[in-house]
């Protein structure tokens, strides 16, 4: 440097101790109370005792957390360890879930991927087979739509998972765009590359790994200025759901009394009008009531109230979404949140996984009472395998170990409109014979109903199977069993036509044998079909058989009291 007013910026260390004090500002406040209240370790800071002792990664979790700083970005990470039960890891289910239709950014289905590529998602089921334990995450980047590629991110993030465990890690991952916040599911094999079980430390679970996360995203990203900190902030303000804010205000809270007077050592006007902001939300929610100036008494259940209307407020977008989605409109005061014990019958409009962690499931139906039900089960395989637009009903029932367990029974794979002109016995028949059912609503889906009841009427006069008798209907004599053996026909013959085997007439009380093959799902129900090799035979699905595909079974009392048949697996491929 030559001339006297240049200048040689010579930049220190960040948080130089050496560097002279300054006023702090807003921002710098409120992240340090943040960070004390625990806002930068989900669910607060463990006491020393509730360290993890044993496991992988106890040093790297230590290691990540220190290297976090109160402007890194921001990812939620949701962990769960699942143990494999005598019925086997559900992980082909999980995994079929996680691929279904709609969940990339152009609508279709989710693409498995791993360490170097596409993913074969079977095979990685089948490894996971034999082992003890699974590890499911779900990685919640912020600003994960600013990432310029979720997959290599991903890549990144699990490469530095495998140094910090000191292990080679089997896993496999889909990114999903079809929520508000873009993420991945990754699922990681329980097994380390020493043949033993995988072990991971609890603080690498819950803090460790996210600290990693938030390292690669303000890696690639940058730091949060106090700009976007600020407008995160200003944002918890006035969110319906447990916040970093709220936090905070427990953390002042004496005896659940919030005092933001200046005299109370709140002097920055911002500061304050951010906090009185939030406390007026929780004041509308019913979760705190002023007490004096600039005083509020908080809920003693602030984080459980607040988590709960969060978990009501996605119920109803999901309830809306799913409904209008499908043109099946319906006001959110004939929304039934959960809770309903009572018969439940209607139209299937959506099920999925509720919590994708846990497992649990979801279903919506528009019911032939007028309202929209949400229900939730044990797990997907209690929503049935029905496709929307199915007619399905609640069923309670207590299992063998006095549990008490819902599910949806299918009534009828078919659409109302498409049982109108359908050939078999469907259920809108069974309701015109049956006029005790269910009663019908006026409106929603009971009045789709009642139409669809009057054109299945007109069409099964134009068939000769009804006739008009001034203002009553007279339908023909075994009406079910006639359209019932009509449609079983055709069925079979079509079945003829494609292999060339031929229907084996059955008479009541007959036994029945045969390899399972195959499901039809017809009007007049579900039918199996059972082929002994020289033909076949159509006898009622029951769920159980599905453990049997493609298994020789003979069921011995008549293929007309299935639900009393005495069955015997064998290992024969014929009878």
């Amino acid at each position: 440097m030559t001339r006297d007013d240049d200048l040689r910026v010579r930049p220190g260390s960040i948080r130089d101790v050496k560097a002279p004090r300054r006023a702090r500002t807003f921002m710098a406040e409120a992240l340090a109370a943040t960070e004390k209240a625990g806002g930068f370790q989900r669910g607060g800071s463990r006491p020393a005792s509730g360290r993890s002792t044993f496991g992988r990664g106890r040093v790297a979790a230590i290691q990540a957390r220190v290297r976090l700083r109160p402007n890194s970005r921001v990812v939620a990470i949701k962990a769960r360890v699942v143990r494999h039960g005598t019925r086997g890891a559900p992980m082909s289910t999980h995994l079929a879930y996680l691929r279904r239709d709609g969940v990339t950014r152009d609508g279709t289905p989710g693409r498995v991927f791993d360490a170097t590529g596409d993913a074969d998602h079977r095979a990685f089921a089948e490894r996971c087979e034999g082992d003890r334990h699974h590890f499911r995450f779900i990685v919640s980047p912020e600003d994960a739509a600013e990432l310029s590629d979720l997959r290599a991110y991903t890549r990144d993030l699990m490469a530095t998972a495998e140094r910090d465990l000191g292990t080679h890690l089997d896993w496999v991952a889909v990114d999903h765009w079809n929520t508000e916040h873009p993420h991945i599911h990754v699922l990681v094999r329980g097994r380390a590359d020493d043949g033993e079980n995988l072990v991971i430390s609890r603080d690498y679970i819950s803090d460790g790994l996210r600290a990693r996360a938030a390292e690669r995203a303000t890696l690639e990203l940058g730091p949060r200025t106090e700009q976007d900190i600020r407008r995160a902030m200003e944002r918890e303000a006035d969110a319906e759901r447990w916040t970093g804010l709220d936090r905070d205000l427990v953390q002042r809270a004496d005896a659940g009394i919030v005092d933001l007077r200046p005299a109370a050592g709140v002097a920055d006007r911002d500061d304050m009008a951010l906090r009185i902001g939030r406390l007026r939300t929780l004041e509308r929610l019913g979760l705190a009531e002023p007490v004096g100036p600039a005083r509020w008494r908080i809920a003693d259940d602030l984080e459980p109230r607040l988590r709960a209307i969060s978990e009501r407020g996605d119920i109803i977008k999901r309830m809306h979404r799913e409904l209008t989605g499908r043109g099946w409109d319906r006001g959110a005061e004939r929304y039934v949140l959960d809770g309903d014990r009572g018969a439940v019958v209607g139209r299937l409009v959506a099920r999925g996984l509720d919590d994708e962690l846990k497992g649990t499931a979801f279903a919506i139906v528009d019911g032939l009472d007028g309202r929209a039900h949400h229900l939730r089960f044990r797990d997907l395989d209690a929503t049935s395998d029905a496709a929307p637009g199915a007619v399905v009903e609640l069923r309670h029932f207590t299992d063998a170990k006095g549990r008490e367990r819902s599910v949806l029974a299918v009534r009828s794979d078919l659409s109302i409109e498409a049982q109108v002109t359908a050939q078999g016995a469907t259920w809108l028949d069974h309701r015109l014979l049956d006029r005790a059912s269910n009663a019908l609503s006026g409106d929603g889906f009971g009045g789709e109903v009642r139409a669809a009841m009057a054109a299945r009427t007109d069409h099964l006069i134009s068939e000769g199977l009804a006739r008009r008798q001034g203002q009553r209907v007279v339908f023909a004599r075994d009406l079910l069993d006639t359209l019932r053996e009509r449609e079983v026909r055709g069925a079979a013959a079509r079945i003829t036509a494609e292999t060339g085997k031929a229907l084996r007439p059955m008479q009541q009380g007959d036994p029945v044998a045969g390899v399972f093959t195959r499901r039809l799902d017809l009007a007049s129900g579900r039918f199996a079909m059972l082929d002994d090799g020289l033909g076949f035979q159509l006898v009622p699905w029951k769920p159980s058989m599905e453990r049997e595909r493609g298994i020789s079974r003979r069921l011995a009392g008549g293929a007309d009291d299935l639900a009393n048949l005495h069955q015997r697996r064998t290992r024969n491929l014929s009878i």
